[in-house]
């Protein structure tokens, strides 16, 4: 619930999976996330859908599927406690300088967008392959960096996420993960998700933009723990 009320106040905020993964099966947490990740991010996108961004949003998916593509080879190839554990010191990082500089109002740093684009969307695609969440981290980088207000951030966040979203859903269908015990999960899941996201709407309303960009480093930030921990 906690973590789909910080989904629902910033568009994202998966950081309880790897969490949950270490006293459940990933087999089992994966789909379930997903599941409610879809519905999640639908809530937010049917009520906010005049704010998405959606050129940024066609820009991202091209570079996510390759992603995606890149993190089925390391899936098979490497061990993913030493990615999950480099894409955590990433994520720390950023989230680290963007909440230094939130609390000493500095002007952000420039990045150039023929870059952060490529690479973040990448990555999302790579990690939400790998841990079928953890991609909106990513797609939060990139926002971020092109100064969206924190309605236009939160919905097009979600409508990124609800599309990768139910294309990793359909691929787990066709791989046969959503068993009696995955449906059995979700059914259980799904009303504390809706309570969570409810939870989250009234925080995104009472935020300020300094408050948000300063939550939006948090969440970055602890996101990045549990990668590393995992």
């Amino acid at each position: 619930m906690i973590s789909f009320a910080i989904r629902g106040g910033i568009g994202f905020g998966a950081a309880a999976l790897p969490l949950i993964a270490l006293v459940l099966p990933m087999k089992l947490v994966v789909p379930v996330f997903t599941v409610l990740g879809i519905f999640s991010s639908w809530s937010i996108v049917f009520n906010e859908s005049r704010h998405v961004e959606w050129r940024e949003l066609l820009r991202l998916l091209p570079y996510t599927i390759v992603g995606a593509l890149i993190g089925l080879y390391f899936y098979n190839a490497f061990d993913s406690r030493t990615l999950a554990r480099g894409l955590g010191a990433l994520v720390l990082a950023y989230g680290s300088s963007t909440l230094w500089q939130s609390l000493r109002q500095r002007p952000a740093w420039k990045w150039s967008p023929s870059l952060t684009l490529p690479v973040t969307g990448t990555l999302a695609g790579i990690v939400g392959t790998l841990f079928g969440a953890m991609a909106g981290v990513f797609y939060a980088i990139y926002l971020d960096m092109q100064k969206l207000d924190k309605h236009r951030f939160r919905a097009t966040v979600a409508a990124t996420l609800l599309v990768l979203g139910v294309v990793r859903g359909a691929g787990y269908l066709a791989v046969g993960a959503y068993d009696r015990e995955a449906l059995i999960a979700t059914a259980i899941s799904l009303p504390l998700m809706f309570v969570g996201v409810a939870l989250g709407n009234r925080i995104h309303t009472n935020l300020s933009e300094i408050a948000f960009r300063r939550l939006l480093s948090i969440v970055l930030i602890s996101s990045g723990v549990p990668l590393m921990l995992g």
